[in-house]
């Protein structure tokens, strides 16, 4: 099977004419190896598994400091107005909607934005990785530095300003974790749907 390998992007196909027609795609260099409708399915697919792996770094996060696993669904659930005793739930189900959304987000991104577009394995997951940067700069950062800090306080006292950036640091690595997965899960899925 190694004789249909593409030289330029690495991809496999099964047989020596889809590596040819997959050819065409290099030569003319404006074509998109994924149609539109496979790329945004396989983003929020990748938004789905990436956010499993991200609340599963951010669990790990917090048992590594002294928290209980679900510090971070808590604290963003009671950010959001719920309860102690609903605020796990409300947090784990508000995570995995920004993951969701912002994977939808990330698959029409690269599929109408030409220099964007998804050519190889290694473009998508510095793409991905560049996207899961964004979203904890502008959706994650401003949010713990706000409202995540505050419901720390009225938890923890003063031992959650000493906290905090431990809880950047977790979750930037949540992110690059989650961006990677991404990149790599709507390229690769995308090519298989």
């Amino acid at each position: 099977m190694e004789e249909n390998k593409c030289e330029v992007c690495g991809n496999v196909f099964d047989s020596k004419a889809k590596l040819m027609e997959h050819a065409k795609v290099h030569m003319h260099g404006t074509k998109n190896t994924l149609r539109t409708s496979k790329v945004v399915t396989s983003s929020i697919i990748g938004g789905i598994i990436g956010g499993i792996l991200m609340l599963l770094v951010l669990m790990a996060g917090a048992v590594g400091m002294g928290l209980s696993s679900t510090t971070f669904a808590l604290v963003m659930g009671m950010g959001l107005g719920a309860s102690m005793s609903s605020g796990v739930m409300v947090g784990v189900l508000a995570h995995f909607t920004v993951s969701i959304v912002a994977g939808a987000v990330f698959g029409g991104i690269v599929s109408y934005v030409k220099p964007l577009r998804l050519r190889s394995g290694p473009i998508s997951l510095a793409l991905g990785l560049v996207f899961g940067i964004v979203v904890y700069l502008v959706f994650f950062l401003p949010m713990a530095e706000t409202v995540f800090a505050s419901v720390m306080m009225n938890l923890m006292g003063a031992k959650a300003a000493m906290m905090l950036p431990d809880v950047l640091a977790v979750g930037f690595l949540g992110h690059i974790v989650y961006g990677l997965t991404l990149g790599a899960t709507t390229f690769y899925l995308g090519r298989k749907i």
